[in-house]
């Protein structure tokens, strides 16, 4: 449908007449040109300001927002995983290097562990990702239970922890700690009306027995988890633990045995 052009004028005219409703032209005017006039004209010209920044800041905030989100999910450099709020692999290395820094001050041990949950990217992709961050974060409630609260737990990957245990008093005291949290990865959860079992293999290195250095450190746990995995066990120990009790020869026989196991 086509509108003349020629009529424009015409209805414009109607329209202001219609408008001023029988005032004289010059009285009409002058209304348009009143303060009160002027006054309105500027409250809707600033009503039209604040609506648009308004709208522009909720833009740039929800931008923000997503940007951080989206940062959080996938920037290498987060210190804290938004699932499980667990420090991440980047914090983690802080505070084991803080951790070991203790250790060669006061002359203690400590003990790295990297978890690895067996299955869970299968379980997690059949079950969706909603379901797959709240299993990760019932297992990272079950491993923190395990240890004290002052102890260090992360989240290095999609399925592995790590742990700092720099209190125990014993080499038996970690075996127990790794046993413990084998039993309680190993509950059963229910999940929409279905109930899941998870396994996992841990990989244990020992300072100063294994390594001097924090990221060394984490390499052998992490390499001793994986010889666990295609050994079919689920602990691997860098190195033998050695009863407290036993004889010093007895410890020297045992840590041979393994260097010899390694160059075979």
């Amino acid at each position: 449908m086509t509108f003349n052009t020629m009529f424009l004028p015409a209805y414009r005219d109607s329209f202001m007449s219609s408008l001023s409703g029988g005032v004289k032209g010059g009285e009409f005017s002058a209304i348009l040109m009143s303060p009160l006039m002027g006054i309105i004209g500027l409250c809707l010209v600033g009503l039209l300001v604040l609506g648009g920044l308004w709208l522009r800041s909720r833009f740039l905030d929800s931008g923000l927002h997503r940007a951080r989100y989206t940062e959080t999910l996938s920037e290498p450099s987060s210190t804290y995983d938004y699932v499980t709020g667990l420090p991440t692999r980047r914090l983690f290395g802080t505070l084991l290097e803080q951790a070991v820094g203790r250790a060669a001050k006061t002359g203690r041990s400590l003990a790295v562990l990297v978890v690895e949950l067996e299955h869970f990217r299968m379980v997690a992709e059949t079950q969706g990702r909603a379901n797959g961050n709240v299993l990760v974060r019932v297992q990272a409630a079950r491993v923190k239970g395990v240890v004290r609260s002052t102890e260090t737990v992360a989240r290095l990957a999609q399925d592995q922890f790590a742990l700092i245990l720099d209190s125990f008093t014993s080499h038996e005291e970690v075996v127990a700690i790794v046993d413990k949290l084998q039993a309680t990865i190993g509950l059963p959860l229910t999940l929409e009306g279905q109930e899941l079992f998870l396994t996992c293999h841990i990989g244990v290195a020992l300072y100063p027995q294994d390594a001097m250095e924090h990221e060394k450190l984490i390499e052998q746990a992490t390499q001793a988890g994986t010889r666990a995995k295609s050994d079919g066990q689920a602990v691997q120990f860098t190195s033998p633990i050695i009863p407290s009790g036993a004889s010093e020869s007895v410890a020297r026989v045992s840590v041979q045995t393994e260097q010899e196991a390694r160059h075979s």
